[in-house]
Parts: C-alpha cells; structure tokens; sequence
C-alpha cells in the first residue's frame, strides 16, 4: 500500500514539477576564452592567456553525462563559487555574480532577477550559501574585512592597505532587493575552508568548516550552535559535503593525500616531498562529535575532484554526485560504492560548476522551533495528523491524533493565507483552497504541527 501512496503522490504532483526530471543536476555551464599573445620576451612565441567567460544554466543528466543548456540566457563576468542555491518552490537556481545576486528560470535559463548586494549594517560579502527549504530562506556568511594603512617599507612615502581582521557572521539574503541581514549579534568566526557548506532543515543548523572544525550556527539567532574539531582517522581531509535528507545526514568525501621523497637536483644531499596520489573515499560526519565515518571500502576516484563542481545528494536512489572536472561520479550512500563515473558531454560549454538536486529535502519542515515569547529554540516531537489529498486542487481533509485547536496555511514567503480558530475537540476538518495559485504551502496545527501542502 505504501508504494501505491507514493506513486500516486508522484502522478498527482508531476504536473507542478514542470516536467523536472527527479534526478536531473542543475548548475552553471561555464565556457572559458581565450587570446593568443606575443611573448614580449621570447618575440618569436607566443602564449594563450585567458580573455573573458560565458556562463548559463545547465541540466546534467548523471545517468549518461549529458549537459543541456537550458535556454540561450548567456551571462558575460565572473562567479562566486563559494556558494549558490535552487529554490525549488518558484524554480529559480541562484548564484552570485562579483557583487551582485542573479536569479535564472530553471525553465527558460532567462534571468528572474539581477539585483547588487548590500548591509545596513556595514559592507559586507555573501559567501558559502544555501537554501534552507524549511522556511525558504537563504542563509550564507556575511564576511566583512578590516583593513589598516601602514606605510610601504619599499616607497616610505607611500602607504598601502593590509588586511587587519575578519569576522563571520551568520546571514540572509533577500534575492529581490539583494539585502543581507545579518542575523549573528558578534563574529562566530575568522575565515572558511572552501569545503562546502550545508543546513539541517530539521534542526535549523547551518553548517561550515574551516578547515580542521565543523562549525554549526543556529538560524534562529546566528549563534554557535556546535564547534566540533573534525577527527578523520582515515583521511588527510574531509570536504565537499552535502546534507541528505533521506537519513539526515551530512557526506562528505575522506581525501588521503600520498607523497614521495625525492633528491633535491639543486642540493643533492637534500631531499623534499612531492604529491604522488590520492585516494577519495565516500565519508559521513557527525555534527556533535566531529568523527567521520568512512562509508566507502576503497576508493572511488584516484586523483583530484572539483570543488567547483560542489556536492549533490539524489534522495530517490541514495546517491552522493560529486565532479572530477571531466566527469560526474555518482556514489551510494547506503554501500559507499561507486555506482556510476561518467564523462561529462556539453551541449555547449566545458566546465558544470555549482551542481545542485532538485528534490532532496523538498518537503523538509523544521523539528526544532523557536518559542516567539521566550525567544527559545526547542526540538518538538509532534503528534501524528494526516492531509488528505495531498497535492490538491480544491479541498482537502486534516485528520489529526489530538483534538484541533487552530490551523494556519501560510504561503512559502511567509503570508498568512488562512487562519481559524476552533472551541470544540475536533479531530478532523475539510479546508478548500480552490482560490490558491499553485504552489507550495505550510499547514501549521496548534502551533507546532507542521506540514506542507501541494496546490496544483
């Protein structure tokens, strides 16, 4: 009976998906220019140097490796490729431009939105962001620098700009208006690693690494919610982690870097060390502790892979998607064996960077909520109930194990849409949202019980 439920979910639903494909990868196609140059020292060569980029949206079938480019939309400047987001629920995929917010059609690939980034507060940068699809927000790193001018020791008369400090606050950014609210009272940190970042939408953490710790910040109020040092018994490294929603875990790949002694050709009674290899292993962290388990038996990719490519977990086959740069490697979460390694084939392009799955935590709904009158965060565990059909067109039934005291529909940007209140011990009631644009909605039951809702 359950798979029957779910096929029929998926057939009622597919209509609002726009014909994604479930495990299609969205991200940047990125093609690179370059001219050829006079040498100015050797006048008889000449070298290539690199011109100007174009980038578009792209769909990356991981099954065969084919990228489509979505649409002829092509963006000419550079990418932040600290971060970028897909809101599923208006079908935008998000990056960041140098200083500015680009929203792009997951339909069309057209531009939705260009909008230039700024604080109220004081200028800062928006880094290693992600969606949080419990409450469709976007949640980064609001990175201010602090410079001081010294003198130039080479030019006295001169004086130069050195960076002094930096502090990390946690962040939202408003991708219509290209604010950033800074959400943390103080710096909850100095610098990140280029590991990735993720968000547990159940427990409304944000998560980043600086290298050697796994630091989670709560979203409520940009606090240190955990600071665990990463132990990583069978790797140099653990990064380029994703959160899967499936098992509500956080993988990542386990790098051990091997190198070789070699004679040093200029003092031969020396010797130093060059990189000869390294192994990639499927690895799971956790948050509290900061132990990596490694999933993997052996390796599944000698060699390097592209931190540009980003991380991608397909919550339908279990799958972790990472990039070589040349090809998508897809890895089981459950065996940790590689499953699939196919050469990327472009339609147009040479590079897919900032990969990220459509479905994996769609319907995620926060566990852990914040109490409005105490201003405390606690994890609820919430009585069973019931929605019925779901997704709908027109009404649709509650059914709840505890009698019902009022129920909420808001719609993804926060607007109330319905509020009623009852005095009796109901257990069950029918609502119509015949008059609701398609779409998604949160159903809240007595303040705590939460559920969202399909429109089609």
């Amino acid at each position: 009976m359950k798979t029957l439920k779910c096929l029929f979910f998926l057939l009622l639903f597919a209509p609002f998906l726009k014909a994604q494909s479930s495990n299609n990868l969205y991200g940047i196609v990125r093609q690179n220019y370059f001219s050829w140059v006079t040498d100015p020292i050797m006048l008889g060569d000449s070298f290539e140097v690199f011109d100007s980029a174009t980038i578009q949206l792209g769909s990356l079938d991981p099954s065969i490796g084919f990228v489509s480019n979505i649409g002829s939309n092509r963006i000419n400047g550079a990418v932040n490729l600290t971060g970028a987001a897909l809101n599923p629920y208006d079908s935008t995929f998000i990056f960041l431009g140098y200083r500015d917010v680009i929203s792009l059609d997951l339909r069309t690939g057209n531009t939705t939105n260009r909008e230039l980034m700024y604080s109220a507060v004081e200028d800062s940068y928006f880094d290693n962001f992600r969606f949080c699809n419990a409450d469709s927000s976007l949640y980064g790193l609001a990175r201010t620098n602090y410079i001081s001018r010294i003198l130039d020791p080479t030019f006295p008369l001169d004086s130069i700009d050195v960076l002094d400090s930096t502090s990390l606050r946690l962040a939202t950014l408003n991708t219509s208006t290209g604010l950033i609210s800074i959400i943390s009272a103080s710096s909850i940190g100095e610098g990140f690693a280029l590991a990735g970042s993720t968000i547990d939408p159940f427990q409304m953490v944000y998560y980043y690494s600086n290298g050697y710790r796994l630091i989670g910040v709560d979203i409520y109020d940009g606090s240190v919610y955990s600071d665990a040092h990463i132990v990583n018994y069978d790797g140099d490294i653990f990064d380029n982690f994703a959160y899967s929603c499936a098992d509500t875990g956080i993988y990542g790949l386990v790098r051990k870097n091997y190198f070789s002694w070699t004679y040093d050709p200029t003092f031969p009674g020396d010797s130093f060390q060059v990189f000869d290899s390294a192994t990639v292993r499927l690895g799971k962290i956790n948050p509290n502790t900061g132990f990596v388990t490694t999933v993997s038996p052996s390796t599944v990719c000698y060699g390097g892979y592209s931190l540009n490519g980003g991380a991608a977990v397909d919550p339908n086959t279990m799958t972790y998607y990472f990039s070589t740069g040349n090809a998508i490697v897809g890895v089981s979460l459950i065996t940790g064996n590689k499953v699939s390694e196919i050469a990327y084939d472009f339609e147009a392009g040479q590079y897919f960077d900032l990969m990220r799955n459509f479905q994996n935590c769609m319907t995620a709904v926060a566990s852990r909520l914040k109490d409005e009158s105490t201003g405390i965060a606690t994890t609820t565990i919430n009585p069973a109930f019931e929605m019925y059909p779901n997704p709908t067109s027109n009404q649709f039934k509650i059914h709840s194990e505890v009698p019902i005291q009022n129920i909420s529909i808001t719609d993804v940007s926060g607007r109330l849409m319905k509020s009623e209140k009852y005095i009796d011990t109901r257990t069950e009631t029918t609502l119509s949202v015949s008059n609701y644009a398609s779409g998604i909605y949160l159903v809240t039951i007595n303040g705590v019980m939460r559920q969202k809702l399909f429109v089609k």
